[in-house]
């Protein structure tokens, strides 16, 4: 049940007046109007009233985000080493929109392989990387130009790339429309901007709700949709020139209508055991927290981008002190875990039938294509 409410309201406009505090008003329409969805993890998410973006607000302190990374949040060298064939495909469509190649920037470039493929496959390339440990590989191991630094206090030349990419960084962000309005001041008119972000309208999303594997504040904290993120990109000035889904790394659609099916049987099974008491139906108990039921949940695979398995397991404030669960939910979440195999190699043998379904809105994955307006 969502709950309505406003955020504080933005100061009267004028010369002087001072931008609102971020998150006082949505990212992308500017409404104060919001309704928290549920809290994970701790953390409130909300949904704006005026155009449906999902957020974590408030938004955590730069603190209290890097002592979150640095305690939670880890992806290994290996991890990225084994997506070499997925990182050319990256590229290879990166360049429909820009087949002449250029300068290559990627906001988020990690350990520099994706990057180091771009260069052999013709493009003059640079990158950005928080973590100064990843960015140092980059360099020493690749001979990359790869900064260890927020985007904004990268030495990046204005107007100097043909190409950007930010491959599941913008909801890590906590302020995603400084980061676009960064890359467009660094991309020559026409250049184009390619993000990927998870998909808040999936079919996964809508069915797993607060256990969907991406929902994981504090380390992302921004849910778009297919309809969110152009209108921020045009806000900022990109024409938008190709939006899809697609499953990325997400569950398989028969592994998440099982989800579905087990929430729907739970519900009335509530309501039929307390239709003759006259009471109101129970809320169902609390799902255990940890890596075995994150596990049974989400069933993603140990993949650069799916949320790191220490990040997980992390106990989250709103379970400590929950009750204990279930026997019957114990019992789903193994049918779950053990219905993962079958419903992975269903999904294998289907694909033809289930890709255009992930195509047409119910992917996990969101794709925007944009290019820099003259």
């Amino acid at each position: 049940m969502e709950t309505s409410t406003d955020l504080p309201a933005a100061p009267a406009g004028g010369a002087a007046a001072a931008a609102p505090p971020p998150g006082s008003a949505c990212l992308v329409c500017g409404s104060t109007s919001r309704a928290q969805r549920f809290v994970q993890r701790g953390y409130p998410v909300y949904r704006c009233l005026g155009c449906g973006l999902q957020f974590v607000w408030p938004t955590p302190t730069a603190q209290e985000l890097s002592d979150h990374y640095a305690r939670n949040y880890a992806v290994s060298l290996e991890r990225y080493a084994a997506a070499r064939e997925r990182n050319i495909a990256r590229i290879a469509e990166l360049e429909r929109w820009r087949p002449e190649r250029g300068r290559l920037l990627e906001v988020g470039a990690a350990y520099g392989h994706s990057l180091a493929l771009a260069r052999d496959m013709g493009w003059d390339v640079a990158g950005v990387e928080l973590s100064g440990a990843a960015a140092a590989y980059a360099r020493e191991h690749f001979g990359l130009e790869v900064f260890g630094s927020d985007l904004g206090e990268a030495p990046l030349e204005p107007g100097s790339f043909d190409a950007a990419i930010l491959w599941h960084v913008l909801e890590h962000s906590r302020d995603p429309k400084a980061q676009i309005l960064r890359l467009a001041s660094l991309l020559r008119p026409g250049g184009v901007l390619g993000i990927r972000v998870p998909n808040a309208e999936s079919f996964g999303s809508r069915v797993a709700g607060v256990w969907w594997p991406w929902m994981c504040p504090p380390t992302h904290l921004w849910f778009f949709s297919r309809s969110t993120l152009p209108r921020l990109l045009r806000d900022c000035g990109f024409e938008v020139v190709e939006v899809r889904t697609q499953r990325g790394d997400g569950n398989n659609l028969y592994q998440y209508t099982l989800m579905w099916a087990g929430h729907a049987l739970n519900e009335l099974r509530l309501r039929l055991r307390t239709r003759g008491q006259g009471g109101a139906v129970p809320a169902p108990a609390p799902l255990p927290a940890g890596e075995r039921a994150e596990a049974a949940l989400a069933g993603t695979a140990a993949r650069p981008e799916a949320p790191a398995a220490a990040d997980a397991a992390a106990p989250r404030a709103a379970d400590r002190g929950a009750p204990t669960s279930s026997g019957l939910l114990q019992r789903w979440l193994d049918l779950l875990q053990r219905a993962q195999p079958l419903t992975n190699a269903l999904a294998r043998h289907t694909r033809f039938a289930l890709e255009p379904i992930e195509r047409r809105g119910w992917g996990d994955e969101l794709l925007v294509y944009a290019r820099r307006r003259p």
